[in-house]
């Protein structure tokens, strides 16, 4: 059985995940429905935050909403990671040029997990929701964060996720993955074609970052024939929006 303090703190975080994608004042019914969470403790959760001055709470209407406190803790890391500009002005780039799904990613186990989505605008469109997660080895974000990897990492990481998906699909060979990683070093880009999200594609390259922090992509998510057809032009956005985040580097 979980720790409840263990358990109480990663619902915090995934409260704040939450409000990254809706954006807007939330009452505890909208909270606990959305993320199936008991109505009473997240009423509690969301109360003690309050009182700590991390979330606003309008007492008439009861809605909650992350506070300036929060902000204020949390502004620093964005300026160290980016002095130039901010991960979600280029994600709003992106997403304005392109109407497709924009998304951050970063590894997490043997999968990627995507650390902010933004939605695609277009009729016909690829979902992804923030802290969704990828297989490593069969997503666009997992196949660029490989080729950041030493072959043993690779090999270890690779054993454990075809033990772990046997029952799912065919298992990968180290050589068919440390080939591919190869091609992916070589044209600075990845995509998933289908092998992450049956009939939806994913299009990725690497966030340059600082030394230190950890390794993260930007990538684009649609119906594999949206973003085949419109590779060329969709990867020269992806680079351009990225392209100051290199000369800051």
């Amino acid at each position: 059985m979980a720790n409840p303090s263990v358990k109480s703190a990663l619902r915090a975080m995934e409260l704040l995940a939450f409000f990254a994608e809706w954006r807007r004042p939330a009452s505890v019914k909208e909270v606990s429905q959305t993320l199936g969470y008991p109505q009473s403790s997240t009423s509690v959760l969301l109360r003690t935050l309050a009182d700590a001055g991390y979330f606003d709470h309008d007492a008439r209407t009861g809605m909650y909403i992350p506070g300036m406190r929060l902000l204020l803790a949390t502004e620093w890391i964005g300026e160290q990671m980016l002095s130039e500009r901010s991960l979600l002005r280029l994600m709003q780039q992106v997403h304005a040029q392109t109407g497709h799904t924009v998304m951050i990613g970063a590894q997490q186990g043997l999968h990627v997990c995507y650390l902010h989505v933004l939605q695609a605008t277009r009729t016909e469109h690829f979902t992804a929701k923030i802290g969704s997660l990828r297989p490593l080895f069969r997503s666009a974000t997992g196949k660029m964060l490989l080729t950041l990897k030493p072959e043993r990492e690779i090999g270890l990481l690779l054993r454990r996720a075809n033990a772990m998906d046997a029952a799912i699909v065919p298992p990968l060979a180290l050589e068919d993955v440390l080939a591919a990683r190869e091609v992916t070093r070589r044209q600075g880009y990845a995509m998933s074609n289908g092998t992450s999200v049956p009939g939806a594609t994913a299009l990725a390259i690497l966030l340059p970052v600082p030394r230190g922090v950890k390794p993260m992509t930007l990538s684009i998510g649609g119906p594999i024939k949206d973003i085949v057809d419109d590779q060329p032009r969709l990867l020269a956005l992806l680079q351009e929006a990225v392209s100051p985040l290199r000369a800051v580097g």
